[in-house]
């Protein structure tokens, strides 16, 4: 997912107007929420070392 701006900046083009508070708050909601998830997602993969001889 791109950043917030660009996820409203895309919204905004689609709906052809522009956002309601509502909407940038349900927005800003989704962002931080996939924005957590990913970290977590990262955080649950194995660390691969590689050691150079």
């Amino acid at each position: 997912m791109e950043s917030f701006i660009q996820l409203c900046g895309e919204s905004r083009e689609r709906l052809g107007r522009d956002l309601q508070k509502e909407e940038l708050e349900f927005l800003h909601w989704m962002y931080e929420r996939y924005t957590e998830e990913q970290l977590q997602r990262l955080l649950k993969q194995p660390v691969l070392l590689t050691v150079k001889a």
